[in-house]
């Protein structure tokens, strides 16, 4: 909510006025208003208060003019839970049953869990569906990520993320989609099961087999309930008992695959991101909540247990850069007893700037800030460089190189009254990681720019175009 001019000025180009500002929200906010009246304001905040807390939940832009807030009226002030709307849609039973008929009828199906999972508090209910019938369970991938891990990612039957095309569990006849945006994405010859609250979402991008509009708690608990009295016991154990073995023995396999990338990677300096995600998953307490505003530093994350009774996870989305820092104190005001971390890199914290280290350095939140810095917008410039164009031909990094001059964020933060340091040899990880603990202990927040390398196309090259403003002047001014 912003307090905005007088209504008497809109339109007159007086100072702060806009026209149409509340419109310019659209895009990126589940309703927007402006209050007409003082009586009205009352009205205006408890709509905007429902249609945020309410499922599918969004942001809510409300603009008050300053004129209406000078003024006093008489208006009814309700109790907001009369305005609660409940959304813990159950879903059809027919349908239900359906589906339960379609998974155990599968050969190789697959369970894909999405950020709406954890909005419904499912985690117990979808550990049970997947251990009853053994189904590999993963979760939105690609660069569109998934902002939470609402599947415990040490569960032997989690696999990671969902790409395209998936080594295992290989070709998938049935995929059970819960709470997925982006899960209608079918390959040709898999049924596809889709649930969301979302009704926007189902069936949006491509053809579903059967789409339910349902609560995904409810519907997990619906589908076990009605898997059990299809199948008997012993046929349920032996369909279970298969699958499940398959699913572990994969697991074990790519964990130590990760691992063993990790330890050949150890040694590397600057410090590898598998390194880090070895130092963090040592250090970090299991009830941290970890704040991921990094798209190369994704390396980091199979390396690091998350859901269930360990560390909770926010992610970042496909649109957005730069928030870390800010919802790392957001999420430290809202749970203060919970070790909070905040992971972004360079290019991230340069879409910000340095503001949220005010906030964090005048309000004492005990937050540990830490910088991935490869002094390049890795991932960018390994996109633009796919494509096979001029920059890639001659080698030259016309835009995502950061270096020169180099950043150093400890300084930066250290003027923001944030205490920091650089840590560019991974030896001293370690130590680092302690000190930032010991200092959040004492309720201060921390920083650590940690130099580390870039990868893929084009990384060895510092190479930026030799530009110099100065060199265009006509008078030394």
């Amino acid at each position: 909510a912003v307090a905005s001019v007088e209504q008497d000025a809109l339109g007159r180009d007086l100072f702060q006025e806009s026209d149409h500002c509340e419109v310019m929200t659209q895009p990126i906010t589940k309703w927007y208003w402006a209050a007409k009246t003082t009586g009205s304001i009352p009205e205006t905040v408890r709509r905007g208060m429902k249609f945020a807390s309410t499922s599918p939940c969004g942001p809510v832009f409300l603009s008050l003019p300053t004129n209406t807030l000078r003024e006093e009226a008489t208006a009814a002030i309700w109790d907001q839970a009369k305005f609660d709307v409940p959304m813990r849609i159950r879903p059809d039973k027919d349908d239900i049953a359906k589906a339960a008929r379609m998974l155990l009828e599968a050969k190789n199906p697959l369970m894909s869990v999405g950020d709406e999972a954890s909005w419904c508090r499912a985690s117990k209910e979808l550990i049970e569906l997947a251990e009853l019938l053994g189904l590999p369970v993963t979760g939105q991938g690609g660069s569109l990520g998934f902002w939470s891990r609402p599947f415990p990612t040490r569960h032997p039957l989690y696999i990671g993320p969902q790409l395209r095309d998936m080594r295992y569990p290989g070709k998938v006849d049935v995929l059970l989609s819960l709470g997925n945006r982006y899960g209608e994405r079918a390959a040709p010859g898999m049924q596809l099961i889709s649930v969301r609250l979302d009704p926007t979402s189902l069936a949006r991008g491509g053809p579903v087999d059967l789409g339910m509009v349902a609560d995904v708690r409810l519907a997990a608990a619906d589908l076990t309930a009605a898997i059990r009295e299809l199948a008997t016991p012993a046929r349920l154990k032996e369909i279970a008992e298969e699958r499940t073995a398959r699913t572990r023995a994969y697991s074990a396999e790519m964990r130590e695959f990760r691992q063993t990338i990790a330890r050949e990677n150890a040694q590397r300096t600057p410090a590898s991101l598998e390194r880090i995600g070895l130092e963090l998953e040592s250090a970090l307490d299991k009830d941290t909540c970890y704040v991921c505003d990094v798209d190369s530093g994704k390396t980091i994350d199979p390396l690091l247990s998350f859901g269930g009774s360990d560390k909770q996870y926010i992610g970042t989305g496909p649109n957005v850069l730069g928030w870390g820092l800010a919802a790392a104190f957001g999420a430290k005001l809202a749970r203060p007893d919970v070790p909070v971390v905040s992971v972004v890199g360079d290019g991230s914290f340069c879409f910000s700037g340095p503001q949220p280290l005010w906030t964090q350095s005048r309000y004492k939140a005990p937050i540990i800030n830490i910088v991935l810095n490869n002094h390049s917008y890795n991932n960018e410039r390994n996109r633009i460089w796919h494509y096979g164009g001029r920059q890639f031909q001659t080698g030259r990094d016309m835009t995502c190189y950061l270096g020169s001059p180099d950043v150093d964020y400890a300084k930066a933060a250290e003027a923001f009254g944030v205490e920091g340091e650089v840590v560019k040899e991974p030896d001293k990880l370690k130590g680092a990681i302690e000190r930032a603990k010991r200092a959040t202990a004492d309720g201060r927040p921390y920083l650590l720019d940690i130099h580390t390398y870039r990868d893929g196309v084009g990384a060895a090259s510092s190479w930026h175009p030799p530009y110099s403003v100065a060199d265009l002047r006509q008078r030394k001014v």
